[in-house]
């Protein structure tokens, strides 16, 4: 999401990621003076679209790890209904954040019966 400054007059002097009180007005990102305003933006910054991407891939990730989370505690899914390689990510993420963040208790997985995924191969 993205949020404008605007002037007295009502247009769109800046644009940021996140909502204050200077920036308000929340704007579609392919509106042409938002656009505009973001690729001067990035030639400033000298920020590459390559780099806000590989953010945003990043930040997404986390998002779908959460969604499956949710999507198999409500039992909609189940975990061994994805992809043996999208099982392994997933569960070799899991473990780097939990020893990352001190939480590694509980994650202790059993990964004989997860599709085929051995120890050596977990991350």
């Amino acid at each position: 999401m993205l949020y404008a400054k605007t002037d007295k007059d009502g247009t769109i002097i800046d644009v940021a990621t996140s909502q204050s009180e200077e920036y308000a007005l929340l704007v579609a990102p392919n509106d042409p003076h938002v656009s505009e305003i973001l690729a001067k933006k990035f030639v400033a910054e000298g920020t590459s679209t390559q780099d806000i991407l590989n953010e945003s891939d990043i930040e997404l990730m986390r998002i779908l790890e959460d969604l499956v989370d949710l999507l198999t505690k409500k039992r909609l899914i189940q975990f061994t209904e994805l992809p043996a390689a999208a099982q392994k990510k997933l569960l070799g993420r899991k473990w780097v954040r939990g020893v990352h963040t001190g939480h590694e208790e509980g994650l202790i997985m059993e990964t004989d019966n997860i599709a085929g995924i051995d120890e050596d191969t977990l991350i």
